[in-house]
């Protein structure tokens, strides 16, 4: 009773006298404008993602409340009139201006008292998540006196470490002391020898696909890989050897483009399809084949279409989709769903896509935790990745780096209808198979990542039929509002990257991370031999109170 006797004189005296009274419990507010865009139409989605990502970094409960309001703002005046209507103390607005791969951000803020805040910064369009992410936290620090972390690869708020993951998978190059890893990951070591990567024998095959899966219904996983005609089913074995079980020749004079897994009758083995094209014509044919009782036989006749499978929403559940061959523009327009007929597959509804679409160059990732709208991820014809949300399929983004690389590739003439290529005169131009882009919750967080090949050579930025990639990785893009920003990636892979899978495919019980490689042609184009690499991901093992060791990280961009 006498501490509250003489808090309320306290408070008596200070409001009575104009006594300085505390009033750092007090939480500031700040209203986020929508931005204004100076950027070609695709690129007006920026309007509310940036003030999106500068309210994430912002809000602080009981220190900041950052809140997005609709209005937009040319002026200091605007501004200050839009965040009095939301009786808030603080307005912040700006502009993002786009010119090629380059972006500039105007950040602004006012106060109830007119003092204003501004600051510019200019970056890469690739960059620009970090480039806002740090503007707003120099604002924070400046405008609003509080702290806010910068990019998003920066220390937790928390100023907590997370954990680390394989010492194969790493986020940057930088050599910064501090780095921001998925907290799903944990693992031990520090080189190849420890478990956190393990690699087959070579193989005296050029690999053109590769799958994982269950295909003879014994509840382990086998390892399919194809070459221009043959085709091999193959065990990872103990001593870390892949024995081969099942061999055949897919066909004499078709050659092989695309290989997918899924259950057709759902008796708990895979089949698995081959995409097969003439090499005259192009024309496809797609095979199916089964690998039941540890024989590979015809699941269903061939069908002359390009065939594939995605993981379709809303339960995304894999899906076997078609689409016919051109003589034109290679590929038929529309991508259908595959229905069955008899011991036959046959074209069936069409698939609602962006413009491009092609049977293999696609796939959806889902809304996640937040049960926001599914996206479709699209790989174009140049290998750049374009990302469409909505039911129009809006493009929202489209990345400046090209992914995939695959060397499997169809050349084709282009011609007007009616008139035969000039094959004497006319260079073919070339489609190339997109690998794998897999959508995953690793984590079971309800956060989805898109796991993408990047392939590096120098040569390949002058010859663009130079595939033989001396180097790659393999990238864990995810939406972070802007556009994809990396989570994690892996150490440069030595190898000419063919295909990836994400699935357990040595059968120890813990998913992997499956690569397949082509190796350099060191000794000639008809030495090349290949391999798979495996990167445990041991979801289980986490701790987030274990400190990330940084002493196994790669910080030089050379292996």
């Amino acid at each position: 009773m006498k501490n509250f006797l003489r808090l309320s004189v306290i408070v008596f005296f200070a409001l009575v006298f104009g006594l300085p009274f505390s009033a750092s419990a007090a939480t500031k507010s700040v209203a986020i404008l929508q931005f204004g865009v100076n950027a070609p139409q695709s690129y007006a989605y920026l309007s509310k993602a940036v003030p999106a990502t500068i309210q994430d970094r912002l809000n602080q409960p009981g220190v900041l409340e950052a809140r997005r309001i609709q209005d937009k703002a040319s002026s200091q005046v605007e501004a200050r009139k839009a965040a009095n209507a939301q009786n808030m103390e603080y307005a912040v607005w700006g502009t993002v201006s786009v010119l090629n791969n380059e972006c500039i951000v105007v950040v602004n803020s006012v106060d109830k008292a007119g003092k204003t805040w501004s600051k510019t910064a200019q970056g890469t369009l690739s960059a620009l998540t970090s480039t806002v992410q740090d503007l707003t936290s120099v604002m924070g620090r400046e405008a609003f006196n509080i702290s806010v972390v910068g990019t998003g690869y920066g220390t937790p708020a928390s100023g907590q470490m997370v954990n680390r993951i394989n010492s194969d998978i790493i986020v940057n190059e930088t050599g910064q002391q501090q780095v921001y890893l998925n907290p799903q990951f944990h693992y031990q070591g520090a080189g190849a020898n420890d478990g956190s990567r393990l690699r087959s024998q070579r193989i005296n095959d050029k690999m053109v696909d590769m799958a994982v899966g269950d295909f003879n219904g014994d509840g382990k996983n086998e390892i399919a890989v194809i070459a221009e005609h043959k085709f091999t089913i193959y065990i990872w074995e103990a001593d870390g050897k892949l024995k081969p079980l099942a061999e055949t020749t897919v066909s004499l004079s078709n050659i092989n483009f695309s290989m997918r897994a899924i259950d057709l009758d759902r008796d708990g083995a895979k089949e698995l399809v081959i995409a097969t094209y003439e090499s005259e014509s192009n024309r496809p044919y797609s095979y199916f084949f089964s690998f039941k009782g540890n024989k590979l036989t015809q699941f269903a006749e061939r069908c002359p279409y390009f065939v594939s499978v995605v993981n379709r929403p809303p339960n995304f559940t894999p899906t076997l989709v078609g689409q016919g061959w051109d003589s034109i523009r290679l590929f038929a327009p529309g991508v259908r769903e595959m229905l069955k007929s008899g011991n036959k597959y046959t074209m069936g509804p069409r698939i609602d896509l962006p413009e491009g679409a092609k049977v293999f160059n696609f796939s959806w990732i889902p809304g996640g935790k937040d049960n926001k709208s599914h996206q479709i991820v699209m790989l174009t014809d140049e290998e750049r990745v374009k990302i469409f949300q909505g039911s129009g399929n809006t493009l929202i983004h489209s990345t400046v780096e090209q992914f995939s690389g695959s060397a499997a590739g169809m050349e084709f003439y282009k011609t007007m209808p009616g008139l035969a290529p000039d094959r004497g005169a006319q260079l073919p131009g070339k489609y190339y198979a997109p690998m794998r882009m897999i959508a995953v919750d690793l984590g079971h967080t309800g956060d989805y990542v898109i796991l993408l090949n990047k392939p590096i050579s120098t040569a390949s930025q002058i010859f663009d039929r130079h595939r033989y990639f001396p180097q790659g990785e393999i990238h864990a893009m995810y939406w972070d509002g802007v556009g994809l920003g990396l989570k994690w990636k892996t150490r440069r892979i030595r190898g000419s990257v063919a295909e990836i899978d994400l699935a357990d495919a040595n059968n120890d019980g813990i998913l992997d991370l499956v690569v397949g490689i082509n190796t350099s042609p060191d000794l000639g184009v008809g030495s090349r031999q290949s391999m798979i690499t495996i990167y445990p991901l041991d979801v289980t093992q986490t701790n987030p109170d274990t400190p990330t060791d940084l002493s196994d990280f790669e910080v030089s961009p050379n292996p």
